[in-house]
């Protein structure tokens, strides 16, 4: 398949979250579950792309317009789906990954080095979260002023969706409020309590303005603080 021929589903335009960072947020081919693409410019005016969504040649044409496509972070096995769509658009992009989810990820699109050695050469930190099984890593961008942090399924910050589908996500508890989810306790967590040191160590980080997710919307307003409060949850 030609990336000509590649499905597109629906999705949003590029929203500004910060200074040379924004979020696109699209579908899935099935079920409720909304997903965001976070896109960052480095200085020299090379794009990162996290988590990368397929869109119409509008919404490509804009991403074009903010820099060139450079580095294309496949951030876990699961988040695979338009990787193959990325590669065949812009042939001399680099696809990384986490090294542990490695295996997964190259099913998909094959990878030349890990993302913790990709990011390190552009001086940006790449956390392991403690107290997790996932395969995933959060990335601290540098901004302006400050800094975000980009996660992956670690955790959510998605509003009750409609529909059958939405009603299922509402059930499990994975819609409605920040934080971990209860499915994501028992896919990712192997121990709570370092996982909540983990967040409050993050919540410390100088300038921390902006945190984005996969699934739902990004937190731009006093980020340490629900970091603090959720990691206080976990440990009760």
């Amino acid at each position: 398949m030609t990336r000509r021929d590649w499905p597109v589903y629906p999705h949003g335009p590029l929203e500004p979250l910060a200074d040379n960072l924004w979020q696109v947020t699209g579908s899935l081919p099935r079920g409720p579950l909304p997903r965001n693409m976070i896109v960052h410019r480095l200085r020299d005016g090379r794009l990162i792309i996290h988590s990368g969504i397929a869109m119409n040649e509008q919404g490509m044409a804009a991403l074009e317009s903010l820099g060139h496509p450079s580095v294309l972070i496949v951030p876990n096995g699961l988040h695979r789906l338009d990787a193959p769509f990325y590669l065949a658009r812009y042939p001399g992009i680099e696809v990384t990954c986490p090294a542990a989810a490695r295996a997964k990820v190259e099913r998909k699109v094959p990878v030349r080095r890990p993302v913790e050695q990709v990011l390190a050469e552009l001086d940006i930190p790449v956390h392991v979260p403690a107290g997790t099984k996932a395969q995933e890593r959060v990335y601290q961008l540098p901004l302006a002023e400050g800094c975000a942090l980009v996660c992956t399924d670690l955790l959510f910050n998605l509003p009750h969706q409609q529909g059958f589908g939405g009603m299922l996500l509402r059930l499990i508890g994975s819609t409605g409020k920040f934080g971990v989810t209860p499915l994501g306790r028992l896919m990712f967590l192997r121990d709570r309590a370092a996982f909540a040191d983990w967040l409050e160590t993050m919540a410390a980080l100088p300038g921390l303005r902006i945190l984005s997710m996969a699934h739902g919307h990004a937190l731009t307003h006093d980020v340490p603080a629900a970091l603090r409060n959720h990691a206080s949850a976990l440990r009760r």
